[in-house]
Formats: structure tokens, sequence, C-alpha cells
């Protein structure tokens, strides 16, 4: 039996785009280099996991820290109006069920990456991309882009869009 907000307009729209916008800053980064299991690519994938962790937990209080405070994306949204979404949500949603690929990853200069990243969202657990055949997930593409400042890598920019599940075996 499907809960009536999986089924409200945007309820996994806006599970997406908080999850991803709010998930840059878990943990201390440091490190560079392509490769390296301490550079770039794997830090910021590791933060992505957490972030998914962490929003499937319905801590706010971790997600807040995720998202640059000079963050602003194309629908003029701020680090302030993202984490007062996320709030409301958290609020109005009892579980929150998450599965994310990154497709890109790119070091566009020290301090500064950008990544592709996949979300689909469903009603229950998601194990692995093939059980999404089975489910009415709703599947995301974000492209964002990183900047790291005292250690930590963050959001800074963000765009979105909607595609389908077949995504996520194109890569």
């Amino acid at each position: 039996m499907r809960r009536w907000w999986v089924t409200q307009p945007g309820f996994r729209r806006h599970l997406a785009i908080l999850t991803v916008l709010l998930s840059p800053v878990f943990g201390l980064l440091t490190g560079c280099g392509d490769g390296d299991p301490q550079g770039p690519e794997a830090q910021i994938k590791s933060i992505i996991a957490q972030a998914e962790q962490a929003a499937q937990q319905r801590d706010i209080g971790t997600l807040r820290d995720f998202v640059a405070d000079a963050y602003l994306d194309a629908r003029g949204y701020s680090k302030r109006a993202i984490v007062r979404l996320t709030q409301g949500y958290l609020l109005r949603h009892r579980s929150v069920h998450l599965y994310t690929q990154v497709t890109d990853f790119a070091l566009i200069e020290p301090g500064r990456a950008s990544t592709s990243v996949l979300v689909a969202m469903a009603g229950r657990r998601v194990e692995s991309a093939e059980q999404l055949w089975n489910l009415r997930a709703d599947v995301y593409r974000f492209e964002l882009l990183w900047s790291r400042a005292a250690g930590n890598w963050q959001v800074t920019r963000s765009t979105w869009r909607r595609v389908s599940v077949d995504d996520f075996f194109s890569n």
C-alpha cells in the first residue's frame, strides 16, 4: 500500500533536489588527484553516499551543513531556502528512500569540481538499480558544481531535470 504523501505532486522531485543539494559537507576532506582514494572524486562520492543516508534518517542538522553559504541555483533558491524546504519536507513525510549513482566527475581546477548524479526516489527501500524497474520511482539527473573551502567540499550551484530509469543503465 502506498502512503498518500508518496503520490503528492512534487514529493520525489523535492526529495531528490534536497538530498543532492544538501549533500556536500560530510566529514573533513583533504587531498587531491584522480584515482587517489583520498582525492576529490572519492571524497565527493563519499559525501553523496553519506547525504543519501542522512536524508533517509531525516537528519536535518547534518543536511544543513551540506550547502555552501553562497549557494544559489538557477531557480533562485539560496541555502536558507533549501534548508527550509528540506525541513518542511521531512516533517511531512515519514520515510525517505533514495538510490543514487554518480555518472560523471570532472576536476575543473584545484578546489573546484563538477559531478552528474542520478537520484531515484521510491516509496520503499531500493537496493539496486534493477529494482527500479518494479517500482514507480521518480528519477532526476543533477549537475552539481562543488567548491572546497577549509577542507570541506560543498555544492555552490546546481541544475536538475527529470530522466528515466533507463539512464541508470546507459553509463
